[in-house]
């Protein structure tokens, strides 16, 4: 059984690795050329942004090379990811629900990270960071202590902030109409992962080390049991929200980033891309027009939009 549990734990690595590349990748290839949301302001205009300005602003700005302010693009992505910005500045109810709910999760991602460097630390020769507590150096016991901490933390905001969520799509009439048994599915497995990440914090002396030695049975493939039933469980289902999150409607964690920068912000102009004007010419006016409309200069024959696009309405 203990072989079986690590084997599990690499499945799930490596199936989420796999799928978030599968889905990237998908929807890479797949999104169509998107339509312009002229929504302002883009964080990349800079100074423009503080007023919701644009480029286009200026006076034949297709004559002039453009600046695109990428710090501008970071701190927003930043913002939008990490403080929930929009979500604070438009709806303040939802906000005090979703966001501990988020913030445990980042919580619980940033330790695992930190936990990960330190356990490859140790096998480097730094420090030990498995087994007796007295053997470790006085920066990896204070390691420890943040591990802890922030585990307690996260696991608190993701059980308090899924409830929370459940509880406005039960009661909101607004979301009752968007909402799907998925949707209660998906927040009550991150609940079920967070109370049982509680109760191995709270059932063990140091709930660190008990991750630490499992990270570091993972790296050297050394299948020793893990002497807790609570953190045994909670790995288990961890392992499952690894798997459920690029299958579900959770993978917009992978997919933020594509839907700020790519599409909300996008605002390259069509003469700045290749790429975008032979999707327009190969494949988009090839596309057939078949209603009758005069200001699309249809008669009710099938035409394709570069038939449209080059015909002249006399009226």
């Amino acid at each position: 059984m203990t072989v079986l549990f690590y084997l599990l734990g690499y499945l799930a690595i490596a199936s989420f690795i796999v799928l978030a590349f599968t889905k990237i990748k998908g929807y890479l290839k797949a999104s169509p050329l998107h339509v312009r949301w002229e929504l302002y302001p883009v964080p990349h205009e800079g100074k423009k942004a503080s007023y919701g300005g644009s480029f286009m602003e200026g006076s034949e700005w297709w004559t002039k090379p453009r600046h695109i302010e990428h710090l501008g693009d970071i701190m927003g992505i930043f913002k939008e990811v990490l403080l929930l910005e929009a979500t604070f500045k438009h709806n303040h109810a939802l906000w005090f629900r979703t966001y501990p709910f988020h913030f445990g999760l980042y919580m619980l991602m940033g330790g695992t990270i930190i936990l990960a460097i330190t356990v490859i630390c140790g096998l480097l020769g730094a420090s030990e960071i498995w087994g007796d507590v007295a053997k470790m150096g006085g920066m990896v016991t204070f390691i420890h202590n943040v591990i802890n901490a922030i585990v307690l933390i996260g696991a608190f905001g993701i059980v308090g902030g899924g409830i929370a969520l459940i509880c406005r799509r039960m009661c909101d009439e607004g979301l009752k109409v968007y909402t799907t048994k998925e949707h209660y599915l998906n927040l009550a497995v991150f609940v079920l992962f967070g109370l049982l990440t509680l109760a191995a914090w709270a059932f063990n002396p140091d709930y660190a080390v008990l991750a630490g030695t499992f990270i570091h049975n993972l790296i050297l493939f050394n299948f020793q049991p893990i002497d807790s039933f609570f953190f045994n469980a909670s790995m288990l289902c961890g392992f499952f929200v690894l798997i459920w999150i690029p299958i579900t409607n959770m993978q917009h964690l992978l997919l933020k980033y594509f839907m700020y920068h790519d599409i909300r912000w996008g605002d390259r102009p069509l003469g700045e891309s290749k790429k975008d004007q032979e999707t327009i010419t190969n494949e988009l006016l090839k596309y057939k027009v078949s209603w009758s409309a005069e200001h699309i200069a249809g008669d009710g024959s099938p035409k394709t939009w570069l038939d449209v696009a080059t015909s002249v309405n006399k009226k």
